[in-house]
């Protein structure tokens, strides 16, 4: 997870399945235009979860100036979509231990963000407000039956240059039950990188006041630290498909802004858990916050014309990234086993807790979901300059130095086909042609 301050280029475009811009910090609590109690509208939407089968959908629409609700404390000054969801289980559903799950999505490009409360009567029992992310989800423990009503809010996104003033989503609602204790095993998680969506030579932007000059693709940090002349950007999204969630802690003295050892810390199904070094976190001044080290690399190869890699060594390299790891992408949406909300950004920012004069920190990733760092962010990028047109293998690895425990370990690795041309030129363009071939290391 990382937090844009601005960007000066387009607004991206995306749809639920092919989102293409992480949210910055959302300002869920953003001015609307107060409408009266009695303009609110129809009657709420009704769904029913029944069963502890296949999740129950729904969408909605929430909007900049739609109505607000008083008698609601998150929605008196916004305007809140109301779903009226109804729980209705069989006798003897929760003699396995679980809960009612209720989730959220939404296109990551509207510079827009969404929170979740879920009411029963007029106790508040579950909330997700996470600052940055395309997704809330929530597990309502044991849930009883009877009526619920869920409110999904509207925010702004915290620096927005054109926040849509309305914002679709889709929600769900189901019956997730908790892994069995017996046989006592670890939880582990199991890293992903998904294929890029996005690769290009476009002009980032302006991100932290670091800056992409006019004409350029490549930000003034990177041409300064790396010495980078011709950047071609992608995303990196990395998924977590594991039991268990990859979560890492660390702990500082207060005032000390410094790199530290960090741990994984691994869940056994009885609630224990057990700690292993896992590297270092690095802190990055200008962002104010923590990276995880060497969490992804990207490579660049040369094929011929019949798609072989060209050589035993790649075209170009990148340098490994560091990530403030959280949960900004439900990617097992409505399928069982996926997590609620858990590890929220911009989390990383501050201490979990503070004793004494040491701060405890924490970042992770859920079971389900997955973490996304866009193309206009700093250091998603490979230098191509010196290279020649062609076709290309852009290969992205999690965990390249296999720093952390997972369940395994040979599916780490996903590529894209990319057609690079113009590249002695000032003009140089990249065309994703799609899924490329398996990594050679494995």
């Amino acid at each position: 997870m990382r937090i844009r301050e601005s960007r000066t280029s387009s607004k991206i475009r995306a749809r639920w399945r092919g989102r293409t811009s992480l949210l910055s910090v959302v300002a869920l609590a953003a001015t609307a235009v107060a409408v009266p109690q009695s303009a609110q509208g129809a009657d709420p939407a009704v769904v029913a979860v029944t069963s502890d089968g296949p999740a129950t959908y729904w969408t909605g629409t929430v909007r900049s100036t739609g109505p607000t609700r008083p008698q609601v404390p998150e929605c008196r000054t916004v305007h809140c979509d109301r779903l009226r969801l109804r729980v209705d289980l069989p006798a003897g559903t929760w003699d396995r231990p679980g809960g009612l799950q209720v989730a959220i999505r939404w296109d990551g490009a509207t510079e827009g963000g969404l929170g979740l409360f879920v009411y029963r009567g007029d106790a508040l029992v579950a909330t997700s407000t996470a600052g940055v992310g395309a997704a809330q989800s929530v597990i309502v423990p044991s849930a009883a039956n009877g009526r619920y009503d869920v409110y999904v809010s509207y925010g702004v996104t915290f620096g927005a240059v054109d926040p849509d003033p309305a914002i679709a989503y889709e929600g769900l609602a189901e019956v997730e039950y908790r892994p069995a204790v017996e046989p006592v095993r670890e939880m582990l998680p199991d890293l992903r990188s998904l294929p890029q969506q996005n690769v290009t030579y476009d002009n980032p932007g302006t991100i932290f006041d670091d800056v992409a000059q006019p004409g350029q693709s490549c930000f003034d940090s990177e041409r300064a630290e790396q010495g980078a002349r011709q950047c071609l950007r992608f995303d990196q999204v990395l998924e977590n498909t594991g039991t268990g969630p990859v979560e890492l802690a660390f702990d500082r003295q207060t005032g000390s802004y410094q790199d530290e050892d960090v741990v994984q810390r691994l869940h056994r199904s009885d609630g224990s858990h057990t700690d292993l070094p896992a590297g270092q976190v690095e802190f990055h001044p200008v962002h104010s916050h923590y990276h995880f080290k060497g969490f992804a690399q990207s490579e660049l190869w040369l094929t011929d014309g019949a798609g072989n890699l060209v050589g035993t060594t790649p075209a170009a390299v990148a340098d490994k990234v560091s990530f403030c790891i959280a949960d900004t992408d439900l990617v097992g949406w409505g399928s069982k086993g996926d997590a609620a909300l858990s590890y929220p950004a911009p989390a990383c920012l501050d201490p979990k807790r503070v004793e004494g004069g040491t701060e405890y920190f924490d970042m992770g990733m859920s079971p389900g979901w997955a973490d996304r760092y866009n193309w206009y962010l700093p250091d998603q990028m490979i230098d191509t300059h010196g290279l020649a047109d062609g076709t290309y293998v852009l290969f992205t690895t999690v965990d390249p130095d296999s720093k952390l425990r997972e369940s395994r370990e040979d599916n780490n690795c996903s590529s894209v086909v990319v057609v690079l041309s113009g590249l002695a030129t000032d003009q140089p363009y990249a065309e994703l042609l799609g899924t490329g071939p398996a990594c050679p290391r494995f």
